[in-house]
């Protein structure tokens, strides 16, 4: 029985409702998608109705000055994607149409295998199934797949096998149904098995191996870093440069420091945060001689503009500015 029977009525009599689903409009599905990525659908409705609001179009988005997109972007971290978005945008507005196949989306900056089939099948009805994370943890413990899904191998008969599932069926539906499947029932942690319309069909509920899958990718080591940053202030102005040697934040505008790679954690710090694969523990001092590093003098105001980072934040709140 093809899973689509059972899934799709109830998609479509327990969806939520959220507010890039209003209509099939590209724009707005793609900004949700590029939001959705390392952050939770809570968290991302709020700094998405604030983002659309301020850029209601592609148009209006790519007119932008890429400062004012990192400002709207702030508090969503992983800030490549707030570039990518921008660099797209202005992409998009030379065109006539968007792009409406997942192969031409992904000659878009920051459009990868996933994201340019969730546009592709939401937005046009492109015949193509989807694989996030909630698609691997459905296909997982439906067919109580223990292999290594991150492997090349397993993540072709995982797109084979998603691609099966929208075909005869709307794909729009049938993807998100999907994915809302494994955001609200088959749940990483606690799946709820007694609401899941697939029980029946469920490979791994039948083995009571649901909590082992999908199996765990190994997280990457990380790595202990002291950082100092250096605090430049003129006409009460504070420099950032893209110049720096930190391994974090690169290309990024950023305070001009010295880092270190540690073996142990420091004994001692002004304070610690984490980025990627990287342990910081900083400290900062104000210097008083000419930065040598190119870059840009603004006001502490508007650092985060710029530099809209915690990391940034928390150096100057060490100082008090």
């Amino acid at each position: 029985m093809p899973h689509s029977l059972k899934l799709l009525p109830w998609y479509l009599e327990n969806k939520r409702v959220l507010p890039w689903r209003k209509n099939r409009d590209p724009y707005p599905i793609w900004i949700s998608e590029i939001m959705l990525q390392q952050t939770t659908v809570k968290a991302v409705i709020p700094y998405f109705n604030n983002f659309m609001e301020r850029f209601p179009s592609v148009q209006d988005l790519a007119k932008a000055p890429e400062s004012e997109v990192l400002e709207k972007w702030t508090g969503l971290g992983y800030y490549s994607r707030a570039r990518n978005i921008h660099k797209a945008a202005k992409a998009l507005a030379s065109m006539s149409q968007f792009p409406n196949s997942y192969l031409e989306l992904q000659e878009l900056p920051g459009l990868g295998p996933y994201t340019s089939r969730a546009i592709s099948s939401q937005a046009f009805g492109e015949q193509v199934g989807v694989v996030d994370g909630n698609v691997i943890r459905v296909y997982s413990r439906l067919n109580n797949d223990f292999e290594l899904w991150w492997n090349r191998a397993a993540q072709i008969k995982i797109q084979t096998w998603a691609n099966k599932q929208v075909h005869g069926v709307n794909p729009s539906d049938m993807n998100q149904a999907l994915m809302e499947l494994g955001s609200t029932v088959c749940t990483p942690k606690s799946p709820q098995c007694f609401l899941c319309p697939l029980q029946k069909e469920c490979l791994a509920f039948k083995n009571k191996t649901q909590k082992e899958l999908p199996i765990k990718k190994p997280k990457k080591e990380f790595q202990t870093w002291s950082w100092q940053a250096l605090i430049y202030i003129k006409n009460k102005k504070i420099f950032l440069t893209r110049d720096h040697e930190a391994p974090f934040l690169k290309k990024q505008y950023c305070l001009p420091g010295q880092s270190k790679r540690l073996k142990d954690k420091p004994l001692k710090f002004d304070f610690k945060h984490s980025i990627t694969c990287y342990k910081i523990f900083g400290s900062s001092r104000k210097v008083n001689s000419a930065p040598k590093a190119k870059g840009i003098w603004v006001l502490p105001t508007d650092v985060s503009k710029h530099a809209p980072f915690s990391l940034i934040q928390k150096t100057l709140q060490s100082l008090e500015l």
